[in-house]
């Protein structure tokens, strides 16, 4: 279990806040296994240096939408 500090939106104000992350429990470990290094793949695949956010963000929706493939 980590530490983060994370930030709370509540109407035009951002409030910091420090909440404990899990980063190696049973789902994490279960995501990596099913999804997470497929699209991972699929979104190294597809994302080259000097591209543009937009072109970056599109690349990643469509690796998401087609589960890696």
């Amino acid at each position: 279990m980590v530490l983060k500090v994370k930030l709370r939106a509540s109407g035009k104000k951002l409030t910091p806040y420090v909440s404990s992350v899990v980063t190696d429990g049973k789902a994490q470990r279960r995501f990596a296994a099913t999804w997470g290094a497929r699209v991972g793949g699929c979104v190294k695949a597809n994302v080259r240096k000097g591209m543009t956010a937009g072109a970056i963000k599109d690349a990643v929706r469509r690796c998401a939408k087609g589960g890696g493939k």
